[in-house]
């Protein structure tokens, strides 16, 4: 069984409020979780409050093989969880890169 760490979606319209859960992967985002390990709540204006979780435990699944969504991921590593196991958002699609023209001098 793989085990994923993210988030599962409560509230009602407009007032997000999640929970991040280790879950199974093959079950939907709102199915049943096999641990709540925190929740994260944007509209809390208390930084302290917005994103509260269990690090241990986070460290224990991770260490046991469980794969953090990126979102998960970079709010664990704000938080101060480094691990290897991490998976940060990748940045986009690199920009061509645009040759100035060189103008001939005029004579």
């Amino acid at each position: 069984m793989a085990v994923k760490l993210r988030m599962k979606r409560m509230g009602r319209s407009h007032v997000n409020f999640f929970r991040v859960n280790a879950v199974d992967s093959r079950s939907p985002r709102d199915g049943r979780v096999i641990e709540e390990l925190g929740f994260y709540d944007p509209a809390n204006k208390d930084q302290t409050k917005k994103f509260v979780v269990n690090l241990d435990r986070c460290k224990y699944w991770l260490d046991n093989g469980a794969i953090p969504s990126e979102t998960v991921s970079s709010m664990l590593k704000k938080n101060g969880l480094d691990h290897k196991g991490l998976v940060l958002p990748h940045p986009g699609k690199p920009k061509p890169k645009v040759e100035e023209k060189k103008e001939a001098p005029k004579a």
